[in-house]
């Protein structure tokens, strides 16, 4: 792969993420609940995702380091 298709691939693939992630809030509604986010303890979210049970769910824990 040469430099030249190498680099319009990059600025494209860059650009499509961006778009991607800029562009997805347009269309996503979200309720005001999701909004506020969640209480110290966790507990409404574990009271949340037991209630979504037999739907596909997915828990990401981030570390800010």
């Amino acid at each position: 792969m040469n430099r030249r298709l190498f680099a319009s691939a990059t600025v494209f693939g860059v650009l499509l993420i961006g778009f991607l992630g800029f562009g997805a809030q347009r269309f996503y509604q979200s309720s005001p609940s999701q909004k506020l986010g969640y209480d110290a303890d966790l507990s409404e979210l574990k009271k949340r995702f037991n209630a979504d049970k037999g739907k596909v769910r997915l828990l990401m824990l981030l570390s800010p380091t």
